[in-house]
């Protein structure tokens, strides 16, 4: 059996904790100003702060075994067995055992894409290029047509975390001895090691206190000058805009306008239209994340806004609305003031030339009989208030082979405008041969439009400013309070009490009520071909949540949280 050939990034890795050589390369280790960071941003150091943008992925191996406390046997088997898949297909190359070798000294690592250097000038620099040699370079750029379909190649900076310098600096002897020899180079001091693969490319590395830096391009050597003193990504990032208890991955886009056009030209092939670039600037940063904590697994972003160009006004909702919807609610979607997002989107729309098009033939379109409707006005003007569109479970009637029907609400401030445009659309509906019935329940004026037989679409005023709508049956329970609402439903209250308060609104979604009907609704095939293993998955999650807040006018703040039950739990 012929020996396997290492892994190239392995060789590079282990030449980085041996530069110095034997067991001095542990005291090398040592040196150096900078150290570990336990929010799992201290590699940010390293990385210069025109970066494009950095993903850190936390290999603490505390912050994944808080997983475990939702693990069944089932679930537990299925992700053992992919990640020991995910650690054979990395090192299937090498020799390298990553429980063994690698686990017990590398902590936390971020990726950086850098900008790509600029092309430097074939000329030489001490000879004046004569007016003819000029001209005729014009006159080639003008006769050839630019290549087109070639990517630039990104530079890209991996920073490790050195946890542990003495089973750092042996498993750089085992990698050294299995290994060619590397270049070594002095920069600023810092000594750089470069391997190159069969095909000549370079690989370099070297340790900047307790980091160990890697590229296959100068990458290296602009992190020894964010090492030296240079700005630096840290000074880019604000810790609090991701607080995780504890962090599995964390994604960060500083300049994020600049990095999306900066990214688009590595593929020549991309079309941003320049419209899109003056959208995008209206976002300053980006910085988002996946932790774990005893609620399940949670996504955080943070959105720098430039005021100057987002004029979005922020307004809370209330969750008035959740108190209207009954606790057989599993799924809703809440917000408020829709005519204000309206008229973001129609500014939006004035620096879009296609979009411009598509807004102004829908309000052409709507202002013709039998309509006569004034798009802005009349159909988002008087929606001023909270809005929520839900699914409610219930199998009578007509929601008897579904079992759950759907339910809208509105609230306003102009009731007068919205009644003139549901009466308008009553209108066309009767010239349709659409029944119209009115009828009270519980005290509320109904009025129930029957398409068909068996079907109807109901809607009503619950309270003075607000309307529901709805279909068949549900139009009795949406006509007054319930007794029991959605806000008391325990799976409600567990999924969204760690959500800030004020917000724009929730997301909401119970996963066993929602997947009781996929179930019931899916054809016999399409379960055979579901596996034990993801069955399993899909009985860990106890539901979504998902909401959003502006602390300030520069700043969204969004949350998701995957629900997951506890072992054993519901």
């Amino acid at each position: 059996m012929s020996e396997r050939k290492p892994n190239f990034l392995i060789p590079a890795i282990g030449a980085a904790v041996i530069v110095a050589g034997g067991a001095g390369a542990y005291f090398y280790l040592g040196k150096g100003s900078l150290t570990a960071s336990n929010n799992g941003l201290g590699n940010a150091q390293v990385v210069p702060s025109k970066a494009l943008m950095a993903i850190s992925i936390s290999v603490d191996s505390n912050n994944w075994t808080q997983l475990e406390q939702f693990q069944t046997p089932e679930t537990r088997k299925y992700f053992d067995a992919s990640f020991t898949k995910l650690k054979q297909d990395a090192l299937a190359s090498s020799e390298i055992d990553f429980d063994k070798d690698i686990k017990p000294w590398a902590g936390n690592v971020m990726v950086a894409i850098l900008p790509s250097a600029p092309k430097q000038a074939s000329l030489n620099p001490n000879v004046k290029p004569s007016l003819t040699l000029v001209v005729d370079r014009r006159i080639q750029a003008q006769a050839s047509p630019p290549k087109t379909g070639k990517e630039i190649k990104p530079n890209v900076l991996m920073v490790v975390e050195v946890k542990d310098k003495l089973s750092a600096a042996q498993f750089g002897e085992k990698v050294k001895a299995k290994s060619g020899k590397a270049e070594q180079k002095d920069y600023k001091g810092v000594q750089i090691s470069t391997y190159k693969n069969k095909k000549g490319e370079p690989m370099s590395t070297a340790l900047l206190g307790d980091y160990l830096v890697i590229s296959p391009d100068k990458s290296v050597e602009q992190a020894i000058d964010t090492f030296k003193g240079e700005a630096s990504l840290a000074t880019e990032i604000n810790s609090g805009d991701l607080d995780f208890k504890h962090p599995l991955m964390q994604f960060y886009m500083p300049k994020f306008a600049e990095s999306i056009e900066q990214l688009a030209k590595l593929n020549p092939d991309s079309n941003l239209p320049p419209e899109s670039i003056a959208q995008l600037k209206a976002i300053k940063s980006i910085s988002m994340g996946i932790g774990v904590d005893n609620d399940g697994l949670r996504l955080k972003a943070t959105t720098k806004l430039d005021p100057a160009i987002f004029k979005f006004e922020y307004k809370a909702a209330s969750s008035k609305a959740l108190a209207q919807f009954p606790s057989e609610t599993f799924s809703i979607v809440t917000g408020s003031d829709i005519n204000s997002r309206w008229k973001q989107i129609v500014q939006d729309a004035a620096r879009n030339p296609d979009m411009q098009k598509g807004l102004d033939e829908t309000r052409a379109n709507l202002k013709q009989p039998p309509f006569g409707l004034d798009l802005d006005k009349d159909i988002f003007g008087w929606m001023t208030g909270e809005f929520a569109l839900g699914v409610i479970a219930n199998s009578e009637g007509i929601l008897a082979q579904a079992g759950a029907g759907p339910v809208m609400t509105l609230q306003t401030s102009d009731r007068k405008t919205a009644e003139a445009t549901i009466k308008k659309l009553e209108d066309f509906a009767k010239q349709n041969s659409v029944t119209v019935q009115n009828r009270d329940v519980k005290g509320v004026a109904v009025t129930e439009w029957s398409p068909s037989p068996g079907f109807t679409i109901g809607y009503g005023w619950y309270e003075q400013d607000s309307l529901f709508v709805t279909v068949g049956p549900l139009v009795n329970i949406m006509a007054s309070k319930p007794s029991n609402s959605l806000e008391n439903n325990q799976t409600f209250k567990t999924i969204t009490s760690s959500f800030n308060k004020p917000n724009i609104g929730y997301f909401y979604l119970d996963m066993d009520k929602t997947w009781s009907l996929i179930d019931k609704m899916m054809p016999a095939e399409s379960k055979a071909e579901i596996t034990p293993e993801a069955k399993a998955l899909i009985d860990t999650v106890r539901g979504i949540g998902v909401t959003a807040y502006m602390p300030d006018p520069t700043t969204n703040k969004f949350e998701a949280l995957l629900s997951l039950k506890p072992k054993g739990g519901k």
